[in-house]
């Protein structure tokens, strides 16, 4: 198997596979909803996710989408560019990579011509991806502590989106294990009782301040279902979310 790079809509219905080599998906236009080995996100033209090979996933379109789909051979990732592929994981596409992932697009009949070019370009979009991943972010670290600002900062603006701790961790470049400690630790509570909080608080205001539906609301607010977040929030104020919003 050698590089390949292509662009294509994703069906519109639930697919499910693996294979033998590594995968980085993004879109171009629409959206799809991805779960690898349980790890559900969204991929849009700001996320992507990279898909370690024999990772079962599922994958559904949504709508008219078109997607960048780069399929990897093992032997092709070597170095420290095989962390990117130590568990599945969703990321982030700034304007530049923006830029690289658009140019990717234009030149996809290159691609298929040029395995060689392939190959070159795809290590170019890793090691982007990789120094943003790793090398460049600043640490949420000082004097042995978390920053709770700039981490809450950066949950409220991926709050309707899955967050697990393995995302946070990354975001604050540690290991999962030593930012459950550190959060612990800093804030009191665990993680995933912080996002909790965050997410019904977040659901508290849009009731209060918006006419949203209620399945609208649970899912601006980054909760799976309305029936889940229907029964954290009475659990949390005593009351059903339809009962806390104002008549019109």
């Amino acid at each position: 198997m050698y590089t390949r790079i292509s662009s294509r809509p994703l069906p519109n219905s639930c697919l499910h596979h693996d294979h033998d080599y590594h995968q980085l998906v993004i879109a171009l236009r629409g959206r799809a909803e991805f779960e690898i080995n349980g790890c559900s996100g969204r991929v849009d033209p700001l996320h992507g996710c990279l898909i370690p090979g024999g990772d079962v996933h599922f994958y559904e379109g949504i709508g008219n989408n078109t997607h960048i789909i780069v399929d990897l051979p093992l032997a092709v990732v070597e170095g420290e560019l095989l962390r990117l592929f130590d568990a599945a994981q969703y990321f982030e596409a700034d304007t530049s990579m923006r830029l690289l992932l658009s140019y990717l697009h234009r030149e996809t009949a290159m691609w298929e011509k040029s395995p060689e070019a392939a190959e070159g370009v795809a290590i170019c979009l890793l090691t982007s991806l990789y120094q943003r991943s790793f090398d460049n972010r600043r640490t949420l670290l000082s004097r042995g502590k978390l920053d709770l600002p700039a981490l809450e900062e950066y949950i409220l603006r991926h709050l309707n989106e899955p967050l697990p701790v393995s995302r946070l961790a990354r975001f604050a470049h540690v290991s999962a294990g030593h930012f459950h400690a550190l959060f612990r630790e800093e804030a009191g509570m665990t993680p995933g009782q912080y996002l909790w909080e965050l997410r019904l608080k977040r659901a508290q205001q849009l009731l209060l301040e918006t006419a949203l539906p209620l399945v609208d609301v649970a899912e601006q607010a980054g909760f799976s279902s309305q029936s889940s977040f229907t029964h954290a929030f009475r659990r949390r104020f005593g009351v059903s979310p339809g009962r806390l919003r104002k008549p019109c």
